[in-house]
């Protein structure tokens, strides 16, 4: 991770609030990860749905962001399949495609012990900005 992908990223109050960590493993994906707490309960005593998605949309920014500056989120579809009310979450991600201005990446959320429950998942089309 660059030192301005993790500047952006501790910059994020809302990543920050919700306790989401970005993490990278060792061939240099991205994924993010999130001990679930009463706090990121739904009134159900479930993940809420809104976590899965922010979860998803910022694993696929970051991973757009290896392919591209300053990705933003142009559409997005998302399928909510289980959930959880324990445990960790992880997100990850991958490209489906990448061109010069737009990519689309398919992201994933999982729980359960060593990710065995495909909680939601998602494509997330994004537009590359110039930087400024």
């Amino acid at each position: 991770m660059t030192e301005e992908e993790a500047r952006l990223i501790q910059q994020n109050q809302f990543i920050r609030l919700c306790g989401i960590q970005l993490l990278e493993d060792p061939e240099g994906r991205y994924y993010a990860q999130v001990q679930v707490t009463p706090q990121i309960h739904n009134p159900y005593s479930i993940v809420h749905g809104g976590l899965l998605y922010t979860m998803a949309d910022m694993v696929a920014g970051a991973t757009a962001r290896q392919h591209g500056q300053h990705p933003v989120t142009l559409d997005s579809n998302m399928h909510f399949l289980r959930n959880v009310s324990s445990g960790v979450l992880t997100a990850r991600a991958e490209v489906v495609r990448a061109g010069g201005s737009v990519a689309v990446l398919r992201a994933r959320v999982y729980g359960g012990k060593g990710e065995a429950l495909l909680l939601a998942e998602g494509t997330f089309t994004f537009f590359y900005r110039r930087k400024q």
